[in-house]
């Protein structure tokens, strides 16, 4: 008979270093949206977030998400952009498009741009459900945990912020010592806000050894929530669900051209439009544009000259 012995895997210091360098970086197919939590506003969830011991920079899954409603059918319609993996992507070079189309009409200083295509930064991440007031059998399972800019600056705050000392490397702890999140979904106007939510060591359970390890091997892989899709596939659903111009006389939609190619300027980022997309509800009011490269109209005509050169 082995005497051998299961080494448990444990959560140390060392691996939160380099879940925060993973982070500090821009970041497989498949497609699976049924494990994602959701959180109903008029109630407080209490979660712990799991680290992922068997690939600790993959602990969160940061990317960038297309999303508008369907020119064709009215329906939401949404895909994960290749701007994710760094790669060109059609979707976002017709956004850019609309954008410049929209800058040539000079418009007036307050006037902002609220094109068709929203496009959302997010990190999918795992979390243990603790307690979920609206959904009670969620309890004790684990879930993936959909981020928004809101949430992601509280999480940010703890590791490296004006909280870091309070709570640090506690935040991804699953002992007795660990904190907790509390995800308070309000409430604002259409949209769900969580902009009150925040870390505690204040925690009901206390999970033993053999508990942790059965968490820890019950994570999501959290890259195969949201199908990949080719450059081509993502330029087909532009023009089906975008470019849906339909000659009434035969019923066909009319062909177009493939997108030209549009340069990015060095340094920029990907950005995301003002208007809400039905039928989503984000943890963030709605968003406008969040590069830094768009802070002032001389970036802006930079990055538009860029353009120029690429087209």
């Amino acid at each position: 008979m082995s005497n051998t012995t299961k080494t448990k895997k444990k959560f140390d210091t060392s691996m939160f270093d380099q879940i925060k360098d993973a982070l500090k970086k821009t970041e497989g197919s498949g497609g699976s949206f049924a494990n994602i939590m959701k959180f109903p506003a008029g109630h407080t969830y209490t979660v712990r977030l799991i680290p992922n011991l068997e690939s600790i920079a993959d602990t969160f899954f940061h990317h960038y998400t297309h999303q508008w409603n369907s020119k064709a059918t009215g329906k939401f319609t949404s895909a994960l952009s290749l701007q994710t993996f760094n790669e060109r992507d059609p979707i976002a070079e017709a956004r850019w498009k609309l954008y410049k189309a929209w800058k040539d009409t000079n418009p007036s200083k307050d006037e902002k741009f609220a094109g068709d295509i929203q496009q959302k930064e997010q990190w999918f991440a795992n979390i243990y459900i603790e307690d979920d007031p609206n959904t009670p059998e969620n309890n004790g399972t684990v879930k993936i945990f959909k981020i928004g800019p809101q949430i992601m600056a509280i999480i940010k705050d703890a590791m490296e912020g004006d909280r870091s000392d309070e709570f640090g490397a506690k935040i991804f702890d699953l002992a007795k010592g660990g904190a907790v999140l509390k995800v308070k979904a309000e409430q604002q106007g259409e949209y769900t806000t969580f902009i009150k939510s925040f870390f505690t060591e204040k925690s009901k359970l206390d999970l033993d050894d053999d508990d942790i390890e059965k968490i820890y091997e019950s994570v999501h892989d959290l890259k195969q929530v949201q199908p990949v899709k080719t450059f081509e596939e993502l330029e087909t659903l532009l023009q089906e669900h975008y470019f849906c111009d339909v000659d009434e006389e035969v019923g066909k939609k009319e062909e177009r051209k493939p997108l030209a190619s549009n340069k990015k300027a060095a340094g920029s980022k990907p950005v995301a439009d003002k208007a809400p997309v039905a039928d989503e509800v984000e943890d963030d009011i709605p968003m406008s544009f969040t590069s830094d490269s768009l802070d002032d109209d001389d970036n802006i005509d930079e990055l538009l000259a860029a353009m120029e050169d690429g087209d």
